[in-house]
């Protein structure tokens, strides 16, 4: 498995994130709402690199609120 500059950009963005949540728990560091951004932003470039599509997420939906009518 051949890791591209992406692939590295993300890993890197995890453990600096990963780093700054133990710091908060620690003792402090960036504030909470700055964390929840980087952890809601890390999450967004994952998804888009595994390939997820938001359509299958609305598309069960869907179907729930058609099971539920």
């Amino acid at each position: 498995m051949k890791l591209n500059w992406i692939d590295i950009l993300l890993i890197l963005f995890g453990l600096f994130v990963a780093y700054q949540v133990l710091r908060a728990i620690i003792g402090g560091t960036w504030k909470t709402e700055s964390i929840i951004i980087a952890l809601l932003i890390f999450n967004l470039g994952l998804t888009y690199r595994l390939g997820m599509k938001f359509e299958g997420h609305i598309n069960w939906h869907k179907f729930r609120d058609k099971l539920y009518k």
